[in-house]
């Protein structure tokens, strides 16, 4: 996760630049997805564990493939889309937040 424009590691109080399948705790969906919550504040309780904190403006990530399936080889595979969820938040002014997942469907065990 890395901040806009000048591209570092982006600050955070849980100390997680990265998130990947050795992050400790991460959790799978029944389903076998992977929803990778990206955000400025906490997603808080269990949702935590699979948290990659992002800076409040412009953030860039990168996904990075080790050992790459031959999707990722032949160039056929596509990153998932972020799709921006509704929280409950409120802000004074009366706007919702929200906070961009990753759904990320896993064919294989990671």
């Amino acid at each position: 996760m890395y901040g806009l424009p000048d591209r570092y590691l982006v600050e955070n109080p849980i100390k997680r630049y990265s998130i990947g399948s050795s992050t400790p705790g991460l959790k799978m969906n029944d389903d076998g997805t992977l929803v990778i919550c990206v955000s400025a504040k906490s997603p808080g309780g269990d949702k935590e564990s699979n948290w990659l904190p992002a800076p409040s403006g412009p953030f860039w990530t990168v996904l990075r493939n080790y050992g790459p399936a031959e999707e990722i080889i032949n160039g056929s595979y596509r990153r998932p889309e972020y799709v921006a969820q509704e929280t409950k938040q409120v802000t004074s002014g009366g706007t919702g937040k929200w906070t961009g997942r990753l759904h990320y469907p896993q064919s294989r065990p990671m």
